[in-house]
């Protein structure tokens, strides 16, 4: 036959980094459990690995999950266990074991947890302070200021509730500046006969007012006195 060769390896050598996937470096994730990826990393001996993963906040190790199986498809992923903080910078790793020596730590990366926003707080002020049961008026105002970034006139009207059932009036509503704080507040108005029915009678009654602005949604609440 034709001479061929092969080698004799007595040695069980460590396997080399795996390589980072997702999330990319510097990447920004909006989720608190993320997926994190490397690419397999190669054993010279063709042993089956596992695989650790390190999450760090700064210099401080938050978590760290172990021996997960390697992926058939060259990547092995595994999902965060625990949930990481909003707003918040992460640095990760991983490295391969083959069942006797662990490889080296891949180069450390980076990646930042920004939730999109879906609910803003917003200020309430409820106008009168004192709400009289007895009283034969028609509405009860109330004025929204929103944070920074949104604008009153983009408040979805129809969207506006007072304790979740009652809604705004479409009109009348005006935005101006109501508390002189050089915010703009949008004045909205409910019918004070729904609002009398519905809030209890206390020395600190709350009352929650909800909306939407653009597909935002924003909720607030004031404390005011109900008396009969």
């Amino acid at each position: 036959m034709t001479l061929a060769s092969f080698m004799v390896n007595t040695a069980n050598d460590a396997p080399g980094a795996p390589q980072l996937i997702a999330p990319g470096e510097g990447a920004s994730v909006a989720t608190l459990r993320p997926e994190l990826s490397v690419r397999n990393a190669e054993d010279p001996d063709s042993d089956h690995l596992t695989y650790d993963f390190e999450i760090y906040a700064g210099a401080v190790l938050v978590q760290k999950i172990t021996a997960v199986p390697e992926g058939n498809s060259g990547i092995t992923s595994v999902q965060v266990p625990e949930a990481l903080l909003d707003k918040t910078k992460y640095q990760w790793r991983s490295r391969a074991h083959d069942g006797e020596r662990y490889g080296p730590w891949m180069d450390m990366a980076t990646f930042s947890v920004h939730l999109p926003v879906t609910a803003i707080n917003a200020t309430i002020d409820f106008d009168p302070n004192t709400l009289n049961q007895g009283s034969k008026g028609t509405w009860v105002v109330v004025y929204i200021e929103l944070p920074a970034g949104y604008a009153p006139k983009d408040v979805d009207l129809s969207s506006v509730r007072l304790e979740g059932t009652i809604p705004a009036e479409a009109r009348p509503t005006a935005v101006g500046d109501q508390d002189k704080d050089g915010i703009p507040d949008l004045m909205v108005k409910f019918k004070r006969s729904d609002v009398i029915a519905l809030l209890p009678q206390g020395e600190k009654v709350p009352v929650h007012v909800s909306g939407k602005v653009g597909t935002t949604t924003f909720e607030g609440v004031d404390i005011i006195r109900v008396i009969k």
